[in-house]
């Protein structure tokens, strides 16, 4: 159903419009009418028709004048002028305005029904051109996702000049040209496996992608399997602590009840090449979540740094016994990501006391306990001990790498991080029949035009963003490539094999719009569906 608005100062002729036309059953309603354009204009504002029916000539402001003001602020509106002057003058006027049709008085109802028609079917195709617009930018936007978290490591490592972020900008869709710069990390959690699905936090994530389109000044990247960051930017420290504030707010309100959360802050930097310095800022913040804390924000100056440690005897009365709780590298172990070992091995030997790492017997300790609890975990992985000890060495190489505090700190970031990468390789072993399973789920369900990876991932039970990750690692191609490649199989089939009409087709393997569907067919074929059906 198409809006159309009427602005007539002739009571006789706006009523005969109204009147004589059957516009519900065409397909069109009457949202409103006035008589000159001074008391259309606000209401048209308000009301958002399609259409605008106007008189060229009446008191106050006319037809023209309305026109130019209703085109600057609604580019897309269609006007039909009627006018009783047949002056070449209004005519061009009206054709610089961006008016659709300029009828001439007296007017028919079945000719300005025709010119409304046709307005529609202007209409109709803008909004497909634009529909095939947004469907292949976000088919774009799901093709960059490696370049974009490329890109954003490299960022962070402080690989990137700014001529080579600014020709990257472009091509990725982001903009970072600002004066200040703020990283944000951000994770949505719960009670559940970090690679299970869950649809609270996918409907989190949703919500949380559509209200960002409201924060310009904020470039989102994937970060690790499940968590995200945000590049915030401004003009000074004072803007950008303002925007920080009200993302913070956004997301708090978005997990409100539905699922908890945590967010680490890093610090304000004039420039790109020092965001590395705000990201690790961030990471030690967003590192807190392994130590009982969730549903807040913690900026970098809320964690202290390592304190400095200077050799001495240890002072038994600075131990902290109770911050020696094994659940937490366990949980770690569990949950961690290699990117948070840093921070985390940081914060659990700061919580433990001061100068506690001064005492080599005690480093031997904090690494013997750190390495058994490695151990027990992979086994229970049913790793062997033979294939820890290649990976993670001997306990007894190890406990001659402690000469220093530093050196011991190193050493236990150095077994998680094979820990964890010995994690993830049994992770991807156990979820590599899901790949299969989910290929057969997409071979069933390839005409379903609602079809998304979210789906997807649901039937198999694992998180959309590990999902995507291992979907792609092990079949070489994006989840949105593969699905396209089956429906474009199934259509050349049915273009070969019957007489079905193409936007029948279309319909059959998963494409509601048939423009769209001749516009991918085209696109990965190299002809149109018409055409290969003629070869």
């Amino acid at each position: 159903m198409y809006k159309v608005f009427l602005v007539e100062d002739e009571v006789v002729t706006r009523e005969g419009i109204k009147n004589n036309v059957g516009w519900e059953e065409e397909g069109f309603q009457i949202v409103g009418d006035e008589s000159d354009g001074e008391l259309a204009y606000p209401i048209i504002m308000k009301e958002k028709p399609d259409i605008l029916i106007t008189d060229i000539k009446m008191p106050f402001m006319d037809g023209l004048e309305l026109s130019k003001l209703l085109k600057r602020d609604m580019p897309q509106l269609k006007i039909i002028i009627i006018s009783g002057y047949s002056d070449f003058g209004y005519a061009q006027r009206a054709i610089d305005i961006g008016v659709s049709e300029y009828l001439l008085k007296p007017i028919t109802s079945q000719k300005l029904l025709t010119a409304v028609k046709n307005a529609a079917l202007v209409i109709e195709k803008d909004r497909e051109e634009k529909k095939i617009l947004e469907q292949y930018q976000m088919q774009i936007y799901r093709k960059q996702g490696d370049k974009r978290k490329e890109f954003f490591n490299n960022l962070i490592a402080g690989k990137l000049t700014l001529a080579e972020i600014l020709e990257q900008e472009k091509e990725l869709q982001i903009h970072m040209v600002a004066s200040t710069f703020c990283i944000i990390l951000f994770q949505f959690s719960g009670h559940f496996d970090m690679y299970e699905y869950s649809d609270k936090k996918v409907r989190a994530e949703a919500e949380m992608a559509e209200a960002l389109n409201e924060f310009p000044d904020i470039e989102i990247f994937e970060h690790g399997m499940d968590g995200w960051a945000f590049i915030v930017q401004g003009e000074n420290e004072e803007q950008i602590t303002d925007i920080t504030n009200k993302l913070c707010n956004l997301l708090t309100d978005i997990c409100q009840q539905k699922v908890h959360y945590f967010g680490g802050i890093g610090r304000i930097v004039n420039r790109v090449r020092d965001l590395n310095q705000s990201y690790v800022d961030a990471n030690r913040a967003f590192s807190m979540r392994y130590f009982g804390k969730e549903d807040k924000f913690l900026s970098f100056k809320d964690v202290h740094d390592l304190h400095d440690y200077k050799e001495n005897r240890i002072d038994v009365n600075e131990l902290n016994i109770e911050k020696m709780d094994r659940d937490l590298v366990e949980n770690f172990l569990k949950c961690g990501t290699l990117q948070d070992v840093d921070g985390f091995v940081e914060r659990y030997f700061n919580g433990l006391g001061s100068n506690v790492l001064n005492s080599i017997l005690f480093r031997q300790y904090v690494t013997i306990d750190g390495y058994m609890c490695v151990m027990k975990f992979l086994q229970q992985l049913e790793f062997t001990k033979e294939q820890i000890q290649e990976s993670i060495h001997d306990m007894n190489d190890i406990t001659s790498q402690l000469s220093n505090p530093e050196a011991c700190c190193n050493l236990l970031k150095n077994i998680l991080n094979k820990a964890i990468d010995l994690r993830n390789s049994n992770s991807q072993k156990r979820y590599m029949g899901l790949i299969e399973k989910a290929q057969e789920y997409m071979k069933n369900n390839y005409a379903d035009n609602e079809l998304t990876l979210n789906n997807v991932a649901s039937s198999v039970n694992v998180s959309p963003n590990y999902f995507s990750t291992l979907f792609n690692q092990e079949v070489g191609m994006s989840f949105i490539e593969f699905l396209t490649y089956i429906r474009m199989e199934k259509a050349k089939e049915y273009l070969r094999c019957s007489s079905r009409r193409i936007t029948e087709i279309g319909e059959l393997v998963g494409y509601q719009d048939s423009h769209y569907f001749s516009y991918i067919f085209k696109k990965t074929q190299n002809c149109t569906p018409k055409e290969y059906r003629t070869q």
